[in-house]
C-alpha cells in the first residue's frame, strides 16, 4: 500500500480472482503507530476506494482507531472495516477511551465493523458471551446491524477457545438483536460490504 505504482498493478491481477474482495494490511505490526497516514499509503488507499473495495483496519492500539476518521476525510468514498472492535479492553473491564473513539469512527457511513476477536481480548481461560456483550451491544448502538459483521477470526481465536465456542458465545453476546438484526451481522452485512452477493 506504501508504493501506490506496485499496488494498482498488484490490484489488477489480483481482482481477476473471484475470492478478491478487499485488502487487509497489519498496521499494528508496522513500527510507526501512524504508518497508514503517510502520503503514499493514502494514495495507494485512494486507489482501493476508486476500485470500490474495502479496507480492513486492524486496530489494536486507540492510535489505530483515531486514524479512522482522518482516512475517512482524506480518502472519500473509501469503504473501512474495522477489525475487533479495535479490540476493546474486556479482560480489564475497560470502557474508555475505546468507546469513544469507536463512536467517532461510526460517524463515518463508509466505516464498519467486525465482531471478531473479542475473545483473545477477554480473559482466555474464563471468558463469556456476557463478558463481551457491553461491547457488542455498543457497536450494535453505533453502526447498527447494517455496519456491523461477525468474523470468527480463526486460526487465532484458538488461543482463547475454539471456533464452536466463539460462535455460541457470539450468539449470547447478539441475543438482543431481533431475528432479522441477527441475520445482517452473521452474513448479510459482510456479503454487502465485500460485494458477495453479486459472486
Amino acid at each position: 500500500m506504501a508504493r501506490p505504482d506496485e499496488a494498482a498493478e498488484a490490484l489488477e491481477r489480483y481482482r481477476r480472482h473471484a475470492r478478491f474482495a478487499g485488502i487487509r494490511h497489519l498496521i499494528h505490526d508496522e513500527p510507526d503507530p501512524d504508518w497508514v497516514l503517510q502520503e503514499p499509503v493514502i494514495e495507494g488507499l485512494r486507489l482501493l476506494a476508486a476500485a470500490g473495495l474495502p479496507f480492513d483496519v486492524v486496530a489494536v492500539l486507540p492510535r489505530h482507531l483515531e486514524h479512522v476518521p482522518v482516512l475517512a476525510e482524506r480518502v472519500p468514498g473509501l469503504r473501512m472495516v474495522i477489525d475487533h472492535l479495535a479490540k476493546p479492553p474486556i479482560k480489564d473491564k475497560g470502557w474508555e477511551p475505546w468507546a469513544s473513539l469507536l463512536a467517532r469512527a461510526a460517524q463515518c457511513p463508509d466505516v464498519y465493523a467486525k465482531v471478531s476477536g473479542l475473545n483473545t481480548a477477554a480473559d482466555a481461560g474464563t471468558w463469556t458471551g456476557e463478558d463481551l456483550r457491553p461491547y457488542v451491544e455498543h457497536a450494535i448502538e453505533l453502526f447498527g446491524p447494517e455496519r456491523l459483521m461477525f468474523g470468527s477470526d480463526w486460526p487465532v481465536a484458538t488461543l482463547a477457545g475454539d471456533y464452536a465456542k466463539v460462535w455460541r458465545e457470539t450468539q449470547v453476546a447478539l441475543s438482543g438483536l431481533d431475528e432479522a438484526g441477527r441475520a445482517q451481522v452473521l452474513g448479510g452485512t459482510a456479503a454487502r460490504c465485500y460485494g458477495m452477493e453479486e459472486r
